[in-house]
C-alpha cells in the first residue's frame, strides 16, 4: 500500500552528509510498521517524504499505487488532508478546544458539514476509549488521553495512511504499550496502515512489521 522505491534525501548536517540513502521497502495495508534506529538513522526523514511534507532527491513514493512524490504542492496538500493521518510526539492539540472539536479540525477543513463532523469525530474519540472525555480540554487529559485525541483525530477522516513520530515519547511505559495495542487493532479494523518512527522496545515489539535503519539505510527489514 505504502512503497518507498530506491528513495534518497541528502542534506548537510553539521557539516556531514546525512538523509536517507536507496531505499526500498512496501508496507502492506492494515499494517502497523515501525521505523526502527537510533536517533540520525533517517526515521524522521521517511516519515516526512511519506507524509509529502519533503520530495526525494531519487526514487519514489507510491500510496495505493500511485506515484504521489512527482504532485504539485497544491496536490499534495489536497492528499494530506483527505488520506493521510499524523500522530505527533507533542499531541499538538489546540489548548482552547475540547476533544471533540480538536478531532473535528481535520474534518472542518476538508469542509465537511458541522453536524457530520461531529459524528465521525465522536465515534472516533468513542473508539480509542473517550467517549465520556468529548468535552474535556487537553489541560483537563492525562498525557496518555491526550495522544489518544490525537489518534482519533488523525483517523477522523479515514485515511489511508496514519503517521507517528515516536507517538510514545511523553507517555510512560503503562500508557506506551496500550498506545501501540490500539493503534495494532486499528490497523486491522480499518485497514489503514500506520508507519510509526520509533527507538523504544516496547513500540517494536508491537509491530507488524519493522524495519530498520542506520546511517540512512535500510539494514533490516521484518
Amino acid at each position: 500500500m505504502l512503497q518507498f522505491r530506491n528513495l534518497t534525501r541528502a542534506y548537510e548536517l553539521g557539516g556531514e552528509r546525512a538523509g536517507v540513502f536507496g531505499v526500498t521497502l512496501a508496507v502492506p495495508k492494515g499494517c502497523l510498521a515501525v521505523l526502527a534506529g537510533p536517533s540520525g538513522s533517517g526515521k524522521t526523514t521517511l516519515l516526512q517524504l511519506a507524509g509529502l511534507l519533503d520530495q526525494p532527491d531519487e526514487g519514489a513514493v507510491l500510496l495505493d499505487g500511485q506515484e504521489v512524490s512527482s504532485l504539485s504542492e497544491r496536490e499534495r496538500c489536497d492528499l494530506r488532508l483527505r488520506r493521510l493521518g499524523f500522530v505527533f510526539q507533542a499531541f499538538n492539540l489546540v489548548p482552547v478546544l475540547s476533544a471533540l472539536e480538536n478531532a473535528m479540525l481535520p474534518l472542518q477543513l476538508q469542509g465537511i458539514a458541522e453536524v457530520e463532523a461531529r459524528r465521525r469525530a465522536a465515534a472516533a474519540l468513542d473508539r480509542v476509549g473517550l467517549a465520556d472525555r468529548l468535552h474535556h480540554r487537553p489541560g483537563q487529559l492525562s498525557g496518555g488521553q491526550q495522544q489518544r485525541v490525537a489518534i482519533a483525530r488523525a483517523l477522523a477522516p479515514d485515511p489511508l495512511l496514519v503517521l507517528a513520530d515516536e507517538p510514545t515519547a511523553s507517555l510512560d511505559h503503562a500508557h506506551g504499550g496500550p498506545l501501540m495495542d490500539l493503534m495494532a487493532d486499528l490497523a486491522a479494523e480499518r485497514g489503514a496502515t500506520f508507519l510509526v518512527a520509533s527507538h523504544d522496545p516496547a513500540v517494536i515489539a508491537r509491530a507488524h512489521r519493522v524495519y530498520r535503519l542506520a546511517d540512512g539505510r535500510l539494514v533490516e527489514a521484518a
